[in-house]
Formats: structure tokens, sequence, C-alpha cells
């Protein structure tokens, strides 16, 4: 993998990771991040973007919105679906939660769409296709 492609490939992780943890933060006062951490996954995604403004990057809008003089994501009032559903399992994942991850999407006034039912009431559910506010 050349630079230029690992760069590329960082920018668009970090991307993700900012609009996430943003979502976590902002929407859900739920944030798995110290504040510090979050501040260096904004600083670095504005380094990168500011070094390859033309890059391909998921969500670019939002994410040069965002990275306004004070790299919050406050402003954003409308998450896409994909950056929902990860936030859910990032946080459902980090927090371990004694119930399945339907009821646990839910308790936080969204819906949890599954492919799959769950196996049987009460145990994990599996994993779900997407999230939407409730």
């Amino acid at each position: 993998m050349s630079r230029a492609d690992g760069d590329a490939a960082l920018l668009k992780r970090r991307a993700l990771q900012f609009l996430v943890h943003s979502f976590l933060y902002y929407r859900l006062d739920e944030p798995v991040l110290s504040d510090e951490a979050f501040d260096r996954i904004a600083q670095e995604l504005r380094r990168l973007r500011k070094a390859q403004p033309q890059a391909g990057i998921p969500h670019a809008k939002l994410v040069d919105e965002a990275l306004g003089p004070e790299d919050t994501a406050y402003q954003i009032r409308n998450y896409p679906p994909d950056i929902i559903t990860s936030a859910f399992k990032l946080l459902y994942a980090h927090q371990q939660p004694d119930q399945g991850f339907v009821e646990f999407v839910e308790r936080r006034g969204y819906r949890a769409h599954l492919a799959h039912e769950p196996e049987a009431k009460g145990k994990a559910s599996r994993p779900p296709s997407g999230v939407a506010p409730g």
C-alpha cells in the first residue's frame, strides 16, 4: 500500500470515527472516548482533510461542515443511518449490557431493524441491519 493509499484510508477511518463519536456525545450523551481522545481524532481529521481536500470520504459535506473553527459536530441534526447504527453497535459492545440489542436501542428512543429475529427473548439479538430514530 502506498503512502497516499494509507493516508486516504486513515482519512476515511477518522471521518467515520469523528461522526460516530460525535453522535454518541451530542445526541446520546454517552461518550466512550475522553474529550482529549476525541479532540485528537478531530485534529488529525482536520489535518488530513486539509492535505487531501478532494479525497472521497463518507459523508464529506457533513464532515466538512462540522470541522468548523471548533471541531464540533454539535450542529449536526440528522446523522446518516450508517453512523447511527455504527454508534449503537460500538456503545453496545462498550457497555456489554444484560439485555438484547433491540431493547438497548429502544430504551434510548430509537428503533433497531434486524435482519433476523432474536433467537430467544432476553438473549442477545443477532446483528442489526440498521437503527433509526424512534
